[in-house]
């Protein structure tokens, strides 16, 4: 039998998923909101094939650079904050990478991940709850919810390709569950050429070890048995990723996070290791802003 581990098909089978360019928006409406300073504003709704809405905000600055990012929110237990904390309009000010981004001239689509700010499930009073009904239902029915969030990403990603005025480098960011969605979808879609994924990468091994209960979209069926996040990345070809680490996150030791960096094939991957926990240095900032610009040289 055909060995497959660790390249893009094997991507799409773990997650259950076709291929990517398949998952294409059934409907699209969209909404200008107005201007701050030189970036506009605009609301995006993308219905997915399997019945969902994913609302956005699209920033749009004067002189685009070239290159459009999808921008994913984190997580944090908030799930009533997600594209608004990106787009700087509400939540921790460090975490509007979106907005950044988009003072730096990059064209930015902020989702709402499944479970989070307009897409929360309200099941029930405690919102962790139902993140964790929700995934364990799809594990049941032979999915997970890593591979929704991948899907959804898919689906947009298929819209930016075929909007004629979105042409140019695509490429994916975020932090925490942010970059672990943004991870996975760069392993499962070639057509993200670029990404930065800050505190989101460790290994399912690494959680069991020390006792770390993640969210719960890290639990894929048959992940850990396949080789666990270090095949994902060995998926990634052609394209350039920065990933940003601290030294002293609670969610991501440092034995997973240097099994994951030891996976990346040779040119795919640059790295800022640095002092500190759970966050998105400003330092950060500039490396990303600067990493999504010289894609596009």
């Amino acid at each position: 039998m055909e060995d497959l581990s660790g390249n893009r098909e094997w991507v799409r089978r773990l997650l259950g998923l076709d291929p990517p360019e398949l998952h294409r928006p059934t409907a699209v409406r969209r909404r200008p909101l107005g201007s701050d300073g030189s970036i506009a504003r605009e609301r995006i709704e993308v219905d997915t094939s399997d019945g969902d809405t994913v609302p956005c905000l699209l920033l749009s600055p004067e002189s685009p650079s070239g290159s459009t990012v999808i921008a994913v929110h984190q997580h944090g237990g908030e799930f009533s904050l997600g594209k608004s904390e990106v787009a700087g309009l509400r939540g921790d000010p460090s975490m509007a990478y979106g907005l950044r981004l988009a003072e730096h001239g990059v064209r930015v689509l902020i989702p709402d991940l499944i479970g989070f700010e307009e897409r929360q499930r309200c099941w029930s009073p405690a919102g962790a709850d139902d993140e964790q009904l929700d995934a364990l239902l799809r594990i049941a029915h032979g999915s997970s919810l890593q591979a929704k969030h991948t899907k959804d990403i898919a689906t947009l990603t298929t819209w930016l390709v075929e909007e004629p005025e979105m042409a140019g480098i695509l490429g994916i960011m975020g932090h925490s569950l942010g970059g672990q969605v943004a991870l996975f979808s760069l392993a499962f879609d070639a057509r993200l050429s670029v990404g930065v994924v800050s505190c989101g990468v460790g290994t399912v091994a690494s959680f069991a070890s020390h006792r770390i209960k993640h969210n719960p979209a890290w639990f894929v069926p048959g992940l850990t048995a396949s080789g666990d996040v270090p095949a994902v990345v060995r998926a990634l070809e052609g394209q350039r990723v920065l990933v940003s680490a601290g030294s002293a996150d609670p969610w991501f030791p440092t034995d997973g996070v240097g099994a994951v960096l030891a996976g990346f094939g040779p040119g795919v991957c640059d790295t800022h290791l640095f002092h500190g926990g759970h966050e998105l240095p400003a330092e950060l900032m500039e490396l990303a802003c600067s990493h999504f610009i010289d894609a596009i040289s």
